[in-house]
Formats: structure tokens, C-alpha cells, sequence
């Protein structure tokens, strides 16, 4: 009996554990020749620009993720400037899961904006939309090897839902920083719970700025 219950206790701290959600840290890299701690100031793209015309982000969408960002940055102390200011550019890009397109499609029966754009997902598959972006970028995974705490990191998360954010050299025009970190949209999510996901995947992968 008493070995029936101690079997019975360490199963069901298995299952408790496995059903629990841990922390996810977001993956980063980053150009360990590009001066970090020179950066004072940062810039968006403007929205016609042809790197986020690979995007299939609607306004609402990005104006929320591009909000997080401003302010995350702020709280490290870097100013918003014109582009021609700035001593990087933010990127980013959202890889579209299919609970996002049904998302959407449940968005626009209830006459409300939608979330991504069903014509651009429709088009264009994953891969290929993240290729283009990665070429509008500049993004070249090997120059970028150093985690922010030094470590070789080879790959970043490009999986459905992953939300990446590139800082570019406004002298290369190419990504010196990439991180990503999965953003899981459901269906039933309304638009405060997507605000919620989309901050603490900003907040983490900001985490990963270099120290230098």
C-alpha cells in the first residue's frame, strides 16, 4: 500500500510538472564587430518601406508591436529619431501560425479590423515570406554568432508564431542583431490577450540586447 502511494505521488509530479508552462527565453544573436554602445537612438522603417512589404501584418498589428518596442527601448535610455538619425533601424516580422489566419477570419465576420492580412498569407508561403524579408534585411545567420552573454548561437526560431525583431546598420543596411520569440495566437484570443503576448515577447527578447 504505502509503495502504491509513493508511485502514485511521483506520477502525478511527472504530469504536474509537464503540464506546466516554464519560462521561454528568447533565441539572439548578434555581429560581434558592431559597436553596441555607440547606439544612443534608434529608427523604424517607414510603412511603405519594401522591407515591410513583405510583411502580412495589418496597422493594428503593428502599431501595437511597434509601441512595445518604443517603449522597451526608452526604459534602456535610446531615443526615437528620424532615420536619418539613427544610429539603427528596427525590423521585424511575424512568422503567421494558422490559429492567426483563423483569427483573423473570426475578426473580420465580426466587422472588426483584422489582425493579418488573409490576401498576403494567402499568396505567399511561410518560408517564402520570411526568405524575402531576410533578403530585405540583409540577414546572414552566420555573421551573427554571439548570444548577449557571449555564447555561440547558431540558430534563432523561425517556427509558426515566432515574432522576430532585427536591428539594422543604417551604414550596411544589414541586420547586426535578430532575436525571436514564439507568439501563440488562438482563435478565442481577444485583442488585449494578443497586446499581453506580443509585450512579453518583446520584453524577452530585448532581454538578449548585447552587454557590453
Amino acid at each position: 500500500m504505502a509503495f502504491s502511494r509513493l508511485l502514485f505521488c511521483v506520477v502525478a509530479i511527472f504530469f504536474v510538472s509537464a503540464c506546466s508552462s516554464t519560462p521561454r527565453e528568447a533565441s539572439a544573436h548578434y555581429f560581434r564587430y558592431f559597436d553596441f554602445s555607440n547606439v544612443k537612438n534608434y529608427a523604424f522603417y517607414a510603412r511603405n518601406n519594401d522591407t515591410l512589404g513583405y510583411q502580412n501584418l495589418s496597422d493594428v498589428t503593428r502599431n501595437s508591436i511597434e509601441f512595445t518596442i518604443e517603449n522597451q527601448l526608452d526604459k534602456r535610455g535610446l531615443k526615437y529619431k528620424d532615420i536619418s538619425d539613427a544610429d539603427v533601424i528596427v525590423s521585424y516580422f511575424w512568422v503567421a501560425t494558422k490559429e492567426q489566419r483563423s483569427a483573423n477570419r473570426s475578426y473580420r465576420k465580426k466587422n472588426q479590423r483584422p489582425l493579418v492580412n488573409p490576401h498576403a498569407a494567402a499568396e505567399k508561403s511561410r518560408n517564402m515570406e520570411l526568405s524575402q524579408y531576410n533578403k530585405g534585411v540583409r540577414y546572414c545567420a552566420p555573421c551573427l554568432k554571439l548570444s548577449a552573454n557571449g555564447e555561440q548561437v547558431s540558430k534563432i526560431n523561425t517556427d509558426e508564431g515566432a515574432l522576430i525583431i532585427d536591428l539594422i546598420s543604417p551604414k550596411s543596411k544589414r541586420s547586426v542583431w535578430r532575436s525571436s520569440y514564439p507568439v501563440e495566437v488562438k482563435e478565442k484570443d481577444n485583442s488585449q490577450e494578443i497586446q499581453q503576448r506580443i509585450q512579453r515577447a518583446v520584453e524577452e527578447m530585448l532581454l538578449q540586447y548585447p552587454k557590453n
